[in-house]
């Protein structure tokens, strides 16, 4: 894979894995330096799940639209290489620097030869229904736009769904398309390793008491964020999964499997800011919804959270109760769902009903699954997180594969870490 005109691999050049906004922010640091970056991404595009969100607070800013400018930099810099849908297959110790065997699939359609013409589309025989897909995007076929907003814009194929019946390679003008390409097998010798590889949410069927799979209105915060963005298939409309009529009240339960000693001891640290966020685009685009929140405590850590709270809370189609529910289940004989909750305030049992149920919380590091032997594994403390090594710099991570962190605060460490990674490279020649 050409290298995009960066420095001989071994002199002065640095892998850094996810390609998110801490991992963008990273490469751009240390590429503007004029050291070799090679920036590597199991998804088929930049931006992890930052690009997937559809507001940022606390400017209610699109979140996709700086992500374009940060990309294409990293995409056009002579010094990145983007290494997309790879992953890392194993890592040696080579003197002061590290050997790092990576396994790159090409995918079915060359970005870089896509024009994005649709060709493919209008002649794509398999149909897929929108209300059923995982990923709710408005192509129903096979092949259809990687994501509404990832850059380059290029199609994409469902490897699961296709057929490889090859007419969508008959049409396309430019040879975009191969069906049929192996994986290939890349080695680099790099001086230092960045872990920006993010977080996932957690397998909520996992948390039983909090019923999610037993009605298709209890929701998971990424996938009620998906559903309900502006880029999504209700056009940021707020409708119901199962009948998709308008909710007349949504539950927003917080610290769902998380400050719990037995699942995640943790604080997910985003999700407070990431409901209110999501409440205070209800009451924009649905003012009529009424929205509960079930939470421990509310945390607003950064500059303008509160303010940017405070005004959701103020909104007038809120309820915020202390209270972690004990029970979420489907009503009988109702389209309803229930939630029985302790009112720490009443110290009273209760049971509320509600349309929609939003489980926010159980956000885990994406660092414990990226399948490394354990000899290339970094350490990694009991809950996944990146352990830093005493009385040393390394390993380097940043953002929430180093610990629970949202934007903001995972840019910053990307910068920190950036440098002492290459003050650390530095000092070891």
């Amino acid at each position: 894979m050409a290298m995009n005109g960066a420095r001989e691999q071994g002199q002065g050049h640095f892998l850094i894995v996810g390609g998110g906004v801490a991992g963008i922010t990273a490469a751009l640091d240390l590429a503007n330096l004029g050291f070799s970056v090679s920036l590597v991404e199991k998804e088929a595009h930049l931006g992890g799940q930052v690009a997937k969100l559809d507001k940022l607070y606390p400017t209610d800013h699109c979140a996709f639209c700086p992500l374009w400018t940060e990309i294409k930099k990293c995409t056009d810099h002579p010094h990145i290489a983007c290494y997309k849908r790879t992953t890392i297959k194993g890592i040696e110790q080579a003197g002061a620097r590290k050997k790092v065997r990576l396994s790159r699939n090409p995918g079915s359609v060359d970005e870089e030869k896509c024009v994005f013409c649709g060709r493919c589309v209008e002649v794509c025989p398999v149909e897929i229904d929108m209300r059923t897909r995982e990923d709710h995007h408005l192509q129903s076929h096979a092949i259809r736009p990687l994501w509404d907003h990832a850059y380059p814009p290029v199609y994409t194929i469902n490897e699961g769904a296709c057929t490889k019946c090859g007419v969508c390679e008959e049409v396309c003008p430019t040879g975009a398309i191969a069906l049929h390409q192996g994986e290939e097998e890349v080695s680099l010798t790099v001086e230092e390793i960045l872990w920006a590889t993010g977080f996932r949410e957690a397998d909520l069927s996992q948390f039983e008491e909090f019923g999610y799979g037993t009605h298709p209105d209890i929701l998971g915060s990424l996938e009620f964020e998906d559903w309900t963005s502006e880029a999504g298939p209700n056009k940021g409309d707020i409708r119901r999964k199962s009948d998709f009529s308008v909710p007349k009240n949504i539950a927003f339960v917080q610290c769902v499997g998380a400050r719990d000693r037995r699942r995640m001891p943790y604080c997910s640290a985003v999700c407070c800011m990431h409901a209110l966020k999501q409440i205070h685009w209800i009451a924009k685009r649905r003012p009529e919804i009424r929205c509960t929140v079930f939470f421990t405590d509310l945390r607003t850590v950064g500059k303008h959270y509160y303010a940017y709270a405070r005004a959701a809370m103020d909104g007038g189609n809120l309820e915020l109760l202390r209270g972690r529910p004990a029970m979420i289940l489907p009503l009988p004989g109702t389209n309803h769902i229930g939630i029985k909750y302790e009112n720490t305030v009443t110290q009273k049992v209760e049971l509320g009903e509600f349309d929609m149920v939003v489980l926010n919380g159980a956000l885990v590091p994406e660092l414990s699954r990226s399948g490394l032997e354990p000899g290339g594994m970094p350490p990694l403390d009991p809950d996944g997180f990146l352990r830093k090594e005493k009385n040393t710099r390394s390993p380097f991570g940043c953002g929430f594969g180093d610990q629970p962190a949202d934007v903001i605060e995972s840019v910053i460490q990307a910068s920190s870490e950036a440098l002492k990674a290459l003050l650390h490279s530095q000092g070891e020649r």
